[in-house]
């Protein structure tokens, strides 16, 4: 076993129950959202996550912390996620848990065209680094029911 593998699994292990579900969870749900996306669109995927109860609670540090277990599953699980599936993976555990999101979609016009996806929770970014605002430009809130 490699040295990387042998830290991220003691890391995984140091984590509380609670936290491991989630990144096992995102684990399983990444994949899923990607078939939905390619075969679906994001019109289906949204309407999968649509279907969970209507999200009420506001909580940015829970909001964070689930944010920032689906995004290591998306990048340390089986299947590299790109962002706008590791966008709606985190949107729809944020819902599952109850908590209010937006899913962002912008674009940056310089060079070539490049888009980015990404969820805000009361306005904080999750899963990305702060400046998004600054490199892309990001177009309404994808509407979702409440």
């Amino acid at each position: 076993m490699s040295t990387s593998l042998i830290s991220r699994l003691a890391h995984f292990r140091r984590l509380p129950p609670a936290q491991r579900l989630i990144f096992l969870q995102a684990i399983a749900l990444l994949p899923i959202v990607e078939a939905r996306l390619r075969w679906g669109g994001l019109k289906s995927v949204r309407a999968a996550l649509e279907r969970l109860p209507v999200p009420s609670i506001r909580s940015p540090a829970l909001a964070r912390e689930i944010s920032r277990l689906v995004a290591a599953a998306a990048r340390h699980g089986p299947l590299r996620s790109k962002c706008l599936a590791t966008a709606l993976a985190v949107q729809w555990m944020l819902r599952k848990h109850g908590l209010v999101s937006e899913l962002r979609i912008g674009v940056r016009g310089t060079g070539p065209l490049m888009a980015h996806a990404w969820v805000e929770h009361d306005g904080v970014v999750l899963i990305e680094e702060p400046g998004v605002h600054d490199r892309f430009s990001a177009f309404p809130p994808v509407p979702t029911a409440r």
